[in-house]
């Protein structure tokens, strides 16, 4: 998305190629028998001009490209054309090929057929046989039919496959692509800016404390990594809400981010540092796989407002497998076509989670938001690798994706462009349910033009995401808002903040506490309220529904 590339993560082949081991790894056959020779076909690919590539990013514009990691190697691969087959003694088969893709950080295969007996197993390592991943099965090949690998660091990666002699068919692959990570460490640093609170930096870290009131919408923000035709890339996106508020794992980004119908998608959540002062890094939490639901085509030749710029994911993955899953959170989103000021998160240049201040948010045209940063002091901006992250608004909805603009953290004084959801929703009212966001976002046809974020337990609304939390009783449930409160409250005293639905604050009153006292939300509308005591050191909470 920018022009000129500024900073990218820590170590962008690192996080890639962290735990590149899957939930459960087999064995390559060959590692545990050792009368299997070592000595496997190689194929030398052909090399790739780094300082060429480098100086095509340098000037790739920011109106609509994501951020390009790794070039991409078309080939045409099987077990009849290439690599070792060997015929063991107890009749099985083991097939090996070597890839080396000179002066590669880090390497992924891709497969346009994989179709492998359950009793087959396929595994690839890298060319020191330190990195390992697999076993791949036929589950692992994604909606598109592509079977992608992880990513392996280093310049040489193996690819292994073992069949027994009694399966019921022989299996079928075909590699077609491979993925050449070329920036290296010597290349790119974290971004210096943004480590702490200061008015100086061009981003925020997402763990600082000016966006503690945010902490559920930074949950939902992913980054994407993308690899297509061209190459591999850098976006952002979020986990989005859906009507149904059936924890679909929707994920809405930006069409630009595609490099065509069998791009392959990992999502990176809570890829952000611990620390305010940009230290501390946790175990990488991802999925790969995911699935093209809707989207409008983007044309950087013609400009920002042929069409809002959207795409929908569907993770194809289980998220509820997961052990980070209690901390996901679905964003809620706004298609009303109102703004309001609210905050911006992203992955500048494939970085760690940051947020971003707009100064102001107004209409461009029918089909994009105009955002405009705070410069003085320097509250954020947007980088290349932003693509497709949300502006929420005021009330924390999601209102757009970013798709293209000027600012960067040389230039914070740019605009930058948000597709509307508004206009997203239906399109222009195209009949093409693949072409706007409302049938699946609404897939009932209710109407609802806002909803509200939900957690992964179903949580609705605003919520604090303290580990202290304890709840207290209100009585009746419904009521007609006059509430006898029942609690354990360590306090003498505290702070009444009562949000609704919307996570808005409509109500805050100060409170002598008690084991049981009463409280009167009486002048409240009918609707479900979340209210929250808080008595100093501890947070207490409760859902009431008012109906008069």
């Amino acid at each position: 998305m920018k022009k000129i590339i500024l900073f990218i993560s820590f170590a962008i082949f690192a996080t890639l190629c962290a735990n590149a081991q899957r939930d459960i790894v087999g064995t390559p056959y060959s590692f545990n028998h050792n009368d299997i020779s070592l000595a496997v076909d190689r194929i030398d690919l052909p090399a790739f001009d780094k300082e060429e590539l480098m100086a095509e990013d340098a000037v790739r514009a920011k109106e609509g490209t994501p951020l390009r990691i790794g070039a991409m190697h078309h080939v045409s691969y099987n077990f009849n054309n290439s690599g070792r087959k060997d015929v063991l003694p107890d009749g099985s088969t083991l097939w090996r090929l070597t890839l080396h893709s000179p002066g590669a950080v880090a390497m992924a295969v891709f497969f346009s057929t994989f179709n492998i007996p359950e009793e087959a197993t396929l595994h690839i390592y890298s060319g020191d046989r330190s990195q390992l991943t697999g076993t791949y099965t036929v589950k692992d090949v994604e909606s598109n039919g592509v079977m992608p690998s992880e990513f392996i660091s280093g310049d040489e990666v193996t690819i292994e496959y073992h069949e027994p002699a009694d399966v019921p068919y022989h299996g079928v692959i075909e590699i077609d692509r491979v993925s050449h990570i070329y920036r290296t460490l010597a290349d790119i640093q974290d971004s210096p800016k943004g480590n702490v609170d200061d008015a100086d930096d061009c981003h925020y870290h997402a763990v600082c404390a000016v966006g503690a009131a945010w902490h559920d919408q930074i949950n939902s923000v992913v980054r994407i990594t993308i690899s297509g035709s061209t190459g591999t890339y850098f976006c952002s996106g979020a986990l989005i809400n859906n009507v149904r508020m059936d924890k679909t794992p929707y994920v809405l980004s930006a069409n630009h981010c595609l490099d065509g119908a069998n791009s392959t998608f990992r999502f990176d959540f809570f890829y952000q540092f611990m620390n305010c002062d940009g230290t501390g890094v946790s175990p990488a939490k991802y999925v790969s796989g995911g699935a093209i639901k809707a989207f409008v085509s983007y044309n950087s030749t013609t400009g920002t407002n042929t069409s809002s710029d959207f795409l929908l994911l569907l993770i194809t993955k289980d998220l509820s497998t997961k052990p980070w899953s209690d901390s996901l959170y679905f964003a809620g989103w706004d298609a009303s076509g109102a703004s309001s000021v609210g905050l911006a998160i992203h992955h500048p240049a494939g970085a760690r989670k940051r947020i971003s201040f707009p100064r102001q948010v107004y209409t461009y045209g029918t089909k994009y938001w105009c955002v405009n940063w705070y410069t003085n002091p320097n509250r954020g901006c947007t980088e290349q690798g932003s693509s497709g992250s949300p502006l929420f608004n005021a009330n924390k909805l999601i209102i757009g994706d970013l798709s293209s603009g000027s600012s960067a953290c040389d230039n914070p004084s740019g605009s930058d462009y948000y597709g509307k959801i508004s206009y997203s929703w239906n399109n222009n009212n195209n009949s093409d349910n693949g072409k706007k966001l409302k049938p699946w976002l609404d897939p009932d046809n209710t109407g609802m033009l806002s909803l509200p974020g939900m957690d992964f337990h179903g949580n609705v609304g605003v919520r604090d995401n303290s580990s202290h939390i304890r709840y207290f009783n209100a009585t009746p449930n419904p009521s007609n808002g006059l509430l006898t409160v029942k609690g354990s409250f360590h306090g003498n005293s505290g702070r009444c903040n009562v949000y609704n639905a919307m996570g808005m604050l409509v109500y805050s009153e100060e409170l002598s506490l008690s084991p049981t006292f009463n409280l009167n939300l009486s002048h409240l509308t009918n609707g479900i309220y979340f209210v929250e005591i808080g008595d100093g050191s501890q947070l207490y909470r409760s859902k009431v529904v008012i109906a008069k």
